[in-house]
């Protein structure tokens, strides 16, 4: 049957290609010049991901303060290759990189000396080959996996280590990259950017005047000063999570494991709940750090519009509540609001956007750290060819810098990513179940690829829609199909370009067991378990 289904969509596809001169690759590359002169700083956006204290709505400092090269300036003016704007993750990474580069840069941010509010989870193979192991707190030898619905308590066990990333380790790593690279920093926010053609100026918020030959918009998802293409709306991942003490014993699953998410819905118990739970469907997701000490967050994986933190929380404390898990001290609460999928920035501009400004979130799953720690080395890289080759012409270099980030290769890649993430916005609970049920018994390098940007090559990522869609049930396929339908011609040829090695740099082999063996090897074994955790229910 998957043989059969492959060679007909193939076949469809390519006659789609060779027929699509008319149409135009939705978020292709725009290849027209952003104009010069003065930007003011727009209002925030909404999303946002924060922690407070339950008794404090303000950062918390570091637990250790920063010893920070601080810049400053009798003029009020100085000149560096780089001005970072954010000392998030993003912005630090790449700060340090660049300095690494031999760059002269500065960093502006007004939040410097306050630790990163987010917890932040990732797979640890994906952060290993940066050298990054040692900022976790917290690593469980796997991760699960509960569904619900018609396989009630069954439970997916991953053998794929897991860790949490300690907030203060990863700050204190990137600060002192970053002041052994010469960085210098500015804890003040930036108002106003004015081009020049061969720099731009900066305006403080303190009042200060700094120029740089480029600028690098790291403000995550508030998007200071990156344009963005008119288009799709995004999707919303909302969040609502608690670090709490709980009582010894009450919390129901095993310690060495992490909690990706349990989509069952036996709390949502009165008929007005069940209805809620299948429109809106929500899962939790839990970090164990000790058998008194636990990370709870519920999650709505992609909405529009995004799922209210009041019915978020209301539906982590029905779970617990059926869990019997008795919450001693909540000692910080979580907010979590991202933007996923929807337009894509202009390419190129001016400024030149990294992190979430630049639209790196995955589409489908939120995850952006990991990622974003992979690409800040070759964007430095990026960076530094780019004012050699343009040392005069800060626009031409803000252009070649887009142009390598989002390459039509990438871009083709994120396609697919945001079709698969605008179908699960658009199914119920029931489908996302039967859906995630068939992603999960894929081989380890295609359901891992998809979830880590991996899936590079377009007949990967045929081969990894055509998994799911052989081994899940006819009601996501119909829904699948009709996703697709109705995406109409423009859709369909984003679709098809994003599977099909249609460009002169694709890999053309069709991946098989004998000439990708990797690519269809198991890899870390997914378990399924029968288990009915302490008052858990079986919904």
């Amino acid at each position: 049957m998957l043989c059969r289904t492959s060679s007909a969509l193939l076949a469809f596809f390519s006659a789609l290609i060779l027929s699509a001169d008319a149409f135009q690759l939705s978020g292709s590359l725009l290849l027209r010049p952003a104009a010069a002169g003065r930007v003011q700083r727009p209002p925030a956006m909404s999303p946002f991901r924060t922690s407070l204290s339950p008794s404090q709505a303000r950062l918390a400092p570091l637990s250790t303060p920063l010893g920070l090269r601080m810049s400053s300036s009798s003029s009020g003016r100085a000149d560096f290759d780089v001005a970072v704007v954010g000392g998030g993750p993003a912005g630090l990474a790449l700060s340090a990189e660049l300095g690494d580069k031999g760059l002269s840069v500065v960093c502006f941010d007004p939040s410097l000396q306050a630790r990163f509010v987010p917890n932040y989870g990732v797979w640890v193979d994906e952060i290993a080959p940066l050298g990054l192991e040692g900022v976790l707190n917290t690593v469980w030898p796997k991760a699960t996996v509960m569904m619900g619905g018609a396989v009630k308590d069954h439970k997916n066990v991953l053998d794929r280590p897991y860790g949490r990333v300690d907030r203060d380790k990863i700050k204190a790593h990137f600060m002192k990259r970053c002041n052994a690279a010469g960085v210098e920093f500015k804890e003040t926010g930036v108002d106003v950017l004015e081009h020049e053609a061969s720099l731009t100026t900066l305006k403080a918020s303190d009042g200060e005047a700094v120029s740089a030959r480029l600028v690098v918009d790291c403000t995550g998802h508030a998007k200071r000063f990156v344009e963005f293409q008119d288009g799709a709306e995004p999707g919303y991942q909302a969040a609502y999570g608690i670090e709490a003490d709980v009582e010894a014993g009450t919390y129901p699953h095993p310690l060495d494991e992490m909690l990706l998410m349990d989509y069952r819905d036996a709390h949502m118990s009165s008929s007005a709940d069940q209805q809620e739970s299948e429109a809106v469907p929500t899962f939790i997701y839990c970090m164990p750090t000790s058998s008194t000490r636990v990370f709870f967050e519920e999650t709505s994986l992609i909405a529009n519009p995004a799922v209210p933190f009041d019915d978020l929380k209301r539906r982590m404390y029905q779970r617990l509540e059926l869990w019997g898990t008795k919450i001693k001290e909540v000692h910080e609460e979580e907010f979590c609001l991202i933007p996923m999928g929807g337009a894509m920035p202009k390419v190129p501009q001016r400024v030149v956007g990294f992190g979430g400004s630049a639209g790196l979130v995955h589409p489908a799953t939120g995850y952006m750290i990991s990622r974003t720690f992979q690409l800040a080395s070759s964007t430095a890289d990026s960076i530094h060819s780019a004012l050699k080759a343009h040392p005069v012409d800060s626009t031409a270099a803000a252009h070649a810098v887009w142009q390598q980030l989002w390459n039509p290769q990438s871009q083709r890649q994120r396609d697919f990513a945001a079709f698969g993430g605008e179908y699960l916005e658009s199914i119920g609970l029931t489908e996302l179940r039967e859906f995630f049920g068939a992603f999960f018994v894929l081989p380890f390098e295609q359901w891992g690829g998809f979830l880590s940007h991996r899936l590079v090559h377009p007949y990967q990522r045929l081969v990894f829609g055509l998994g799911v869609w052989a081994n899940t049930s006819n009601r996501v396929r119909l829904s699948l199909s009709l996703k697709g339908f109705l995406s109409g011609p423009q859709g369909w040829y984003t679709l098809a370009r994003s599977v099909l090695p249609v460009a002169d740099y694709d890999e053309k082999q069709f991946p098989t067991a004998d000439n990708q063996p990797n690519f269809f090897r198991a890899g870390p074994e997914v378990k399924s378990v029968e288990r009915t955790p302490t008052g858990a229910g079986t919904k």
